[in-house]
């Protein structure tokens, strides 16, 4: 082996990664959440995880500030474009504003996108000593929650949902159908050959949405004897 050869073979020592800016940023978000997963949030270290994505510790605190930053950028990163979505489907008022459909599908691509968010939530946000709760609370069901709510109530008032409707037990209800099908992925994935990606996640996204809407949908009055 040439000296050249031998030389690239040697692990590249922490520094910049090569590939600029936004390839340090994205190799210390992917080795963070990487680490976050197999150790905790309060296990992991700002030096391992530089040393993981192959930088130094000072390349998080000028990227993220410090750890805490790192996890709230890893999350944002996953989440934003459903909190845009959700938000802006609250705030439509009229009649042909998305509705439930487009709900279901922006919480499921995000999941099926993001494979990891339902396993770190459940370490991080909804064990009994979650550490990120708050964060989350703050930073993501804070700001979606309301949101679906306000879908809800909207076609409630449009007549297109059963008056008695309960739009909070709604919401839980329907975040449930949502999230829980790629929580039980470890066991529904080889026990029922379930892989919600492609065509398949198309056609789930739909059959969910028609199996809330269908428990929810507004009753028809039928005379009776």
């Amino acid at each position: 082996v040439s000296a050249s050869g031998a030389a690239k073979e040697k692990p590249r020592r922490p520094g910049r990664p090569t590939g600029g800016d936004a390839a340090v940023r994205q190799a210390l978000l992917e080795r963070a959440r990487e680490l976050f997963l197999q150790h905790g949030f309060g296990n992991v270290s700002t030096r391992k995880i530089a040393a993981a994505a192959g930088t130094t510790p000072a390349m998080i605190h000028y990227y993220f500030g410090d750890k805490l930053g790192l996890y709230q950028a890893m999350i944002e990163s996953a989440v934003q474009p459903l909190i845009d979505s959700v938000q802006r489907l609250g705030e439509a008022a009229n009649d042909e504003a998305p509705g439930l459909e487009s709900v279901v599908g922006a919480y499921m691509r995000m999941v099926a996108a993001n494979p990891w968010f339902p396993a770190l939530i459940i370490q991080e946000v909804l064990a009994q000593n979650g550490r990120m709760r708050g964060e989350f609370i703050e930073r993501f069901a804070g700001r979606t929650a309301p949101a679906l709510v306000a879908v809800l109530r909207r076609e409630r008032e449009q007549g297109k949902l059963r008056v008695d409707l309960d739009p909070r037990f709604a919401a839980v209800s329907l975040l449930s159908l949502c999230v829980f099908p790629f929580v039980s992925l470890p066991i529904t994935g080889p026990v029922l050959g379930f892989r919600p990606e492609g065509d398949e996640l198309d056609r789930f996204i739909s059959h969910t949405a028609q199996l809330f809407r269908e428990g929810v949908a507004a009753r028809t009055e039928t005379g009776h004897d």
